[in-house]
């Protein structure tokens, strides 16, 4: 086994994921980066070279998370390559907007199958590479959406409070085998998939504003930044404390969820 621990993070090409694989990797981690992206594009690219600078080892894989093949080979390569796979970060998501009544099966299941099933997915081989070495810690990343209801994310929000439900149900199931799963659930996040024209018209909806683009909105609403979430998810992947509880959800919520 080697010595420096492993993060496996799913979306890790850019947003959220490429800022949970920087903390770790700033701190001593070897991360695998798993996105829809090729490794080879510019965006991949430049995430691989900034990790590296760190001196931790940046494997990057190609990997359709709806996909189990994809995802099978994804956990081989990575406990090929370093014999260990300590911290795993279902991360990977995607989002789309509409009036209950106005959604399509396709664009249900077009949420459904990355942000829940592929989350599944994501813990489920988690959950056999770490029982193999008796030890991890797995995070999905959820959202306050998958806490309370929101206009015009049905599909969003169904696949969010099921993703919570999978962690519960999974900490149950790993009772005493060293390994532990949480969910954070952060607010708003000033990521790519904010900085959309269908992004600033769901938040013209909700708020009765009228931006006009993202960087207008950015300037009025409040949103978390990448790194406030990567404080968390490396706090729950490496900290004593945080191995002292398991199933739990953990909102970044900006005080949303007193409101």
């Amino acid at each position: 086994m080697a010595e420096r621990k492993v993060a496996l993070i799913t979306g890790g090409a850019m947003g959220q994921g490429k800022a949970h694989a920087l903390k770790f990797a700033q701190n001593g981690f070897d991360v695998v980066l798993a996105d829809m992206q090729d490794p080879e594009s510019d965006a991949f690219r430049a995430t691989v070279q900034e990790i590296e600078t760190t001196g931790a080892k940046a494997l990057a894989i190609k990997c359709d998370i709806t996909k189990d093949e994809d995802m099978s080979a994804l956990f081989t390569q990575a406990w090929d390559t370093f014999g260990r796979i300590d911290v795993v970060v279902a991360n990977a998501g995607v989002i789309n907007f509409g009036y209950t009544w106005e959604l399509t099966d396709a664009q249900v299941q077009k949420v459904i199958d990355v942000d829940l099933i592929g989350t599944w997915r994501t813990d489920k081989y988690a959950a056999l590479y770490m029982r193999k070495q008796g030890f991890g810690r797995i995070i999905n990343i959820a959202s306050t959406s998958g806490m309370y209801g929101t206009p015009q994310l049905a599909t969003y929000c169904m696949a969010k409070w099921g993703v919570r439900g999978l962690t519960k149900t999974l900490a149950q199931e790993l009772k005493g085998t060293g390994i532990v799963v949480n969910t954070v659930c952060p607010t708003k996040v000033k990521t790519p998939m904010c900085e959309t024209d269908s992004y600033v018209q769901f938040i013209n909806d909700l708020t009765g504003n009228h931006y006009q683009t993202w960087q207008e909105m950015y300037d009025s609403v409040p949103f978390l930044d990448v790194e406030d979430i990567s404080d968390m998810v490396y706090w729950l992947g490496t900290s004593r404390a945080a191995g002292k509880f398991s199933g739990r959800d953990l909102g970044l919520d900006l005080g949303t969820l007193q409101q």
